[in-house]
């Protein structure tokens, strides 16, 4: 099957016609666009809103989540200055309020948001240490990963109504477990990066499986996106790459040469990426920076 992402608009267009470059993806083409200049103090994942017209950032060490164009990549506006620590994910629920991982203050923060303008609904605090991961699901429960405590905790109505996970290398174990993400398939997706691999869950936590082993080569995967397709997108911290799978799981392509750099194809240890209609946002952590590709054509 032959799959051709065009360009959305005109500043796409010449966007791409400016800066035609192709990441190092085993001859499948992800053409770089842009990437952010300045004000990045180690970015974490991120996730566009709703209405596609913003990418909310989580900035660890400035201690905010950043409002950027999801286009041009300029910064808009900040949320929870002053009142963050740390923060290392970001995610909508199902009501459009935005959920932070805000680790260095062992929580979750629920905002209301209209564009840059956040406005604080509440917190999520019980069991928590370090969380570093938040997804929800269409039924109103938070799922939220638990680094230091090695395990992931459910939420309904704020309340703690199960937990899964302790330190170790077996089915429901964990090693610092970063992001967590729902399939288009309602499977549940969790970064597990000491054991170097991704488990595979049921919405009540049941284990499904393990993705790891040669042939996905990880070294300490972070942060994950799935896409429209169902394709998933790895944040492959250490191998300095986003790997790219599609709807079965088969290896499709990587972004990034797999050495430590800033050259354009080039990232150093990536934390985070999100996937939409064809575009790749990355968080180029220890770059400080967020880089923009988007497929031109491909054919798995």
């Amino acid at each position: 099957m032959r799959l051709r992402v065009y360009l959305l608009g005109v500043f796409l267009g010449v966007a791409v016609m400016l800066n035609f470059h192709l990441a190092h993806a085993f001859g499948d083409e992800a053409m770089f666009l842009t990437a952010s200049s300045g004000t990045f103090d180690r970015p974490h994942d991120l996730t566009l809103g709703p209405s596609g017209q913003y990418l909310y950032v989580a900035d660890v060490g400035s201690d905010v989540v950043r409002v950027l164009d999801p286009f041009s990549l300029k910064t808009l506006g900040v949320i929870g200055k002053g009142a963050l620590e740390a923060p290392h994910d970001v995610a909508f629920d199902r009501m459009g309020r935005l959920l932070v991982a805000d680790s260095g203050n062992d929580r979750i923060v629920i905002y209301n948001v209209t564009g840059v303008n956040a406005t604080y609904e509440g917190e999520l605090s019980g069991g928590l240490r370090s969380p570093e991961g938040v997804t929800s699901d269409s039924r109103g429960v938070i799922y939220v990963t638990n680094a230091q405590l090695h395990n992931v905790v459910m939420f309904r109505d704020g309340k703690t109504i199960g937990a899964l996970g302790s330190h170790g290398v077996g089915a429901r174990q964990f090693v610092r477990p970063h992001d967590i993400e729902f399939s288009y398939d309602s499977q549940l997706y969790v970064a597990d990066p000491g054991n170097n691999r991704i488990q595979v869950m049921s919405p009540s936590l049941d284990v499904l499986g393990t993705f790891e082993g040669d042939r996905t080569d990880f070294h300490e995967p972070k942060y994950i996106a799935i896409d429209e397709g169902n394709w998933l997108y790895v944040a492959d911290q250490y191998n300095h790459q986003v790997k790219v799978f599609n709807h079965s799981r088969r290896f499709l392509a990587t972004i990034g040469t797999g050495k430590a750099g800033r050259e354009i194809g080039q990232l150093n240890g990536p934390e985070g990426v999100e996937a939409r209609s064809g575009h790749i946002w990355i968080a180029d952590t220890h770059n400080d920076r967020i880089v923009l590709y988007q497929w031109k054509m491909f054919e798995p």
